[in-house]
């Protein structure tokens, strides 16, 4: 089975692996690290790969289907029990909650079906479209089996770390997020770390939802700078995030100015998805990639050739929002004036 996402056609019944692409966009040369099965045909038979790295170690005893659901930094955040199938302990249920559109709700969707257990997520609220028609993360977790809970009280109570599972139950935060983290985190460090002595980059950026896979990575690169920048809360959310995790080496947290509302739709960010596909031939993540780029424009002056972008996969999950998108712009093309101008510009008002 295939899926068609874009432009691009996703092969998802092997073992994922990784390519680092060159890459360039409005004038900054970088390189891109991104599930080779999202690349087209044209880059795939180019010169533009420079390195392919197989799927880590703990995939291997993991059917290749499951990582329709397990992918970018869930692949890592969920790398303790794959690896560990066999030896965990029995769960009879696995709790969690976060939004209708999750990425780590589909992973911990696929998770759930490996252990042969039950999945319950818990949504504050959920629009009467979606519990019509289910779309996107939340159709795909609910084919793997998902219950689902629109339960706002119950919610709060998750969220406010009230909520005591029973016996044999498991909780995982939001995002994904357990006491294990940082398993997963150790392997990615040790591929980028591998790869950076062949390509000589020493930054790496990547966007935060909860800041907890750009903690884990920075801990895991100590001879490298990681930057980050927050899609999901604000600066003072991950401030607070990175000095509770207390780690040896945190991430550099650049903002961007406006902030944009988390899962809201903006002119300027559907037009600079064009602008990134025109370039670079690469469709990135809408909720998390783009305003990460915004941030990029920015702030372009604290990078230094060459530097590392991590894509953040999530692309199922991206339907739901292109979608919105194309209903209240139109479809996907560059703006006359450049969106990156745009971006630009509001920083220098600002």
């Amino acid at each position: 089975m295939s899926i068609i996402i874009g432009t691009f056609r996703i092969l998802p019944m092997a073992l994922p692996s990784f390519s680092y692409l060159q890459c360039s966009f409005a004038g900054m040369d970088f390189i891109l690290r991104i599930e080779t099965a999202l690349l087209s045909p044209a880059i795939l038979s180019g010169n533009r790969i420079l390195e392919t790295m197989p799927a880590p170690a703990f995939c291997q005893a993991v059917p290749a289907p499951y990582f329709e659901a397990i992918e970018g930094n869930k692949l890592y955040k969920l790398a303790y029990y794959l690896e560990n199938l066999a030896s965990l302990p029995p769960a009879k249920r696995i709790w969690s909650y976060g939004s209708a559109q999750s990425n780590a709700m589909l992973a911990l969707s696929a998770l759930a079906q490996l252990m042969g257990t039950e999945f319950h997520y818990v949504l504050p609220y959920l629009a009467d479209a979606l519990k019509t028609q289910p779309k996107g993360n939340l159709a795909l977790a609910l084919d793997r089996g998902m219950q689902l809970h629109i339960d706002s009280k119950l919610y709060r109570r998750m969220t406010q770390q009230a909520f005591v599972p029973g016996e044999h139950e498991w909780i995982f935060a939001e995002g994904a997020n357990h006491a294990h983290v940082a398993h997963g985190f150790g392997y990615l460090g040790a591929e980028i770390s591998e790869i950076a002595g062949t390509l000589g980059f020493k930054q790496v950026f990547l966007p935060s939802g909860t800041g907890s896979s750009a903690c884990h990575l920075a801990a895991s690169l100590s001879g490298m700078e990681v930057m980050t920048t927050p899609v999901y809360g604000d600066t003072p959310y991950l401030q607070q995030v990175f000095s509770a995790m207390q780690p040896q080496h945190h991430p550099v947290i650049l903002t961007h100015e406006p902030h944009y509302r988390f899962g809201s739709l903006y002119r300027e960010l559907w037009e600079l998805q064009a602008e990134l596909v025109a370039e670079t031939g690469i469709s990135f993540d809408l909720l998390y990639d783009l305003p990460a780029w915004a941030c990029i424009l920015q702030h372009r002056e604290r990078f230094k050739q060459p530097w590392l972008y991590l894509h953040q996969g999530g692309m199922k999950g991206s339907a739901t929002m292109r979608e919105r998108y194309v209903r209240m712009f139109g479809s996907e093309r560059p703006s006359k004036a450049g969106a990156r101008s745009e971006i630009q510009g509001k920083a220098e008002v600002d």
